[in-house]
């Protein structure tokens, strides 16, 4: 990913930058290493400082900013359900279930 930076851009340090996005060090770092925002290193070849523009800033602010979109279906109001039945069942007496007992005795 290339980033401008522009002559007039002052650079600031990981917390200045942190507090400019209302972030912690520890978030914008980890946007830093997913590549989500560039730095420009000014450590040596053992210790990296990383600093950050204003302008770098600004370019993360507006690719990260949300896109109003439409109200999403499955929080907005619950539409009605409408549903025909075709059941044909008829209710029946509970005595009608029983078997008719045979030459009038019954089984134990």
């Amino acid at each position: 990913m290339t980033f401008r930076i522009f002559a007039d851009d002052k650079l600031i340090t990981t917390k200045q930058a942190a507090t400019h996005l209302a972030i912690s060090t520890k978030t914008l770092l980890c946007h830093v290493r997913k590549g989500r925002l560039g730095y420009v290193d000014v450590g040596t070849e053992t210790r990296t400082i990383r600093r950050f523009s204003p302008s770098q800033l600004e370019e993360f602010i507006l690719r990260r900013r949300v896109k109003e979109t439409s109200s999403c279906p499955s929080i907005g109001p619950r539409a009605t359900l409408t549903t025909t039945t075709t059941s044909r069942s008829t209710a029946i007496a509970f005595t009608d279930l029983q078997k008719p007992e045979a030459d009038g005795k019954r089984s134990s």
